[in-house]
């Protein structure tokens, strides 16, 4: 009996048999938060957190204050691609907002969504109830799992976490399913991004999806445009009411941005759960041979370093879409309240640098190796992570995950992370 268990534990792991989210070790719904939000509700009750309730307009405002999520990262999406479709439409468009370690969305008449990341659970969705501004009654926050029906699926890879879709959406701002849709990923040419968004700013080379209305043609599974607002557009004046929302744009750039910081925090989710879940099969493994010092097995090493690789993908850009003709011009307003954020070295570079013409970044490695949640991995695939990146950005052109990087953006990034003391200060290989 024994042994056959034993093949059943070794079967899962080799066939890839992951445990549900909601299972030992992670618990997701079970296990209390510990994020910006976790305490809100407890301290709305005790009156020791105040939201200006005058107007939803400065109620958002107060929450991302809250949250020190910058006004000036406002996306707009009008495709109904949410749990509050009722409310969102090409004319009231829903706001997105970000920071490093938060994301808020918000429609006019409809409730605050918000995702902070957990330093063990990784993101964690809450509603917050927008209160009528004559009520006397604090609003609600309460941890939602609505949201992991989309959030927390296959689109994910069955763990928490966050997606941008591009679909082709109509007048009333239906995805035209049957036309196809796109999920936006870091190698996804611009002319498949942003279909369902309002898009200010501009880009060189093929037009983007954005800023369009479609129309389905009839008994062909295919669409056509029925209304252009402009692939150019400075500010969204003149198409929507922009007197709602924080800001009059949608920035391309801060599109960009979040969409390379949902990556990165998904790979992040993913690379913590993978290696908890291994290293407690370990210690399942151990306990059933009453081997209390038993060594990582091979196949542990080998998911960890497997999930170290998928991180550094993301994180080195290596599956970046390289920008075409002058690559992309966004907001400076945006732009500058992304740099206020920035880790400088003792020569003024930082991660958080813009390139915006063959790509996103000026050195194509991701800023949020800074963040909490990079901090927060599990040491035992961190160090796998920092070993590896220390060798890949000694030797780019050595490993196809750098290979991308010149010798000298690689000495530059390296030098940062040194600086910085997120790589150990050691001689060069």
């Amino acid at each position: 009996m024994k042994i056959v268990s034993l093949l059943v534990i070794i079967a899962s792991i080799v066939h890839g048999q992951t445990d549900d989210y909601e299972l030992a070790p992670i618990r997701y719904s079970a296990t209390e938060a510990n994020d910006q939000v976790a305490t809100w509700q407890k301290r709305l009750e005790e009156k020791s957190l105040h939201f200006d309730q005058s107007s939803e307009r400065t109620f958002l405002r107060s929450a991302l204050e809250e949250l020190n999520v910058p006004l000036e990262s406002q996306v707009l999406v009008y495709s109904k691609t949410s749990l509050q479709i009722t409310n969102i439409s090409p004319r009231r468009p829903r706001a997105l907002y970000f920071s490093d370690e938060a994301y808020v969305g918000w429609v006019q008449g409809g409730d605050i969504e918000i995702i902070t990341i957990d330093p063990k659970l990784g993101p964690i969705f809450y509603k917050l109830t927008v209160p009528h501004p004559k009520s006397t009654h604090p609003p609600r926050v309460v941890r939602s799992r609505d949201c992991l029906s989309c959030h927390g699926s296959s689109r994910t890879e069955n763990v928490p976490g966050m997606l941008v879709r591009s679909v082709r959406a109509d007048i009333r701002g239906f995805p035209l399913l049957a036309t196809g849709t796109f999920l936006t990923e870091p190698n996804s040419p611009i002319k498949e991004r942003w279909g369902g968004w309002y898009v200010t700013g501009t880009n060189g080379g093929e037009r983007h999806m954005g800023n369009l209305i479609f129309d389905e043609k009839l008994d062909k599974n295919e669409a056509r445009v029925i209304q252009d607002m402009g692939s150019e557009l400075a500010d969204l004046k003149g198409v929507i009411d922009t007197r709602a929302y924080l800001q009059d744009t949608s920035d391309i750039v801060a599109l960009m941005v979040m969409e390379h910081q949902i990556a990165a925090h998904n790979a992040l989710t993913q690379a913590a759960y993978t290696t908890r879940k291994m290293l407690h099969r370990q210690q399942e493994l151990a306990h059933y041979w009453n081997e209390p010092n038993r060594s990582m097995s091979e196949t542990t090493q080998r998911v960890l370093n497997s999930q170290a690789d998928q991180l550094l993908r993301v994180f080195l850009f290596q599956d970046e879409f390289e920008l075409e003709s002058w690559g992309v011009e966004g907001s400076e307003a945006f732009q500058t309240a992304f740099l206020k954020q920035a880790k400088r070295n003792s020569n003024g570079r930082s991660l958080r640098d813009f390139n915006l013409l063959s790509h996103l970044f000026k050195h194509r490695l991701s800023y949020m190796i800074h963040s909490q949640s990079f901090k927060s991995l599990p040491d035992e695939i961190k160090s796998i992570i920092l070993i590896k990146l220390d060798r890949l950005l000694q030797n780019p052109k050595n490993d196809e995950l750098s290979a991308h990087l010149s010798e000298k953006e690689a000495t530059r990034i390296r030098d940062l992370l040194l600086e910085s003391n997120v790589l150990p200060n050691t001689p060069s290989t």
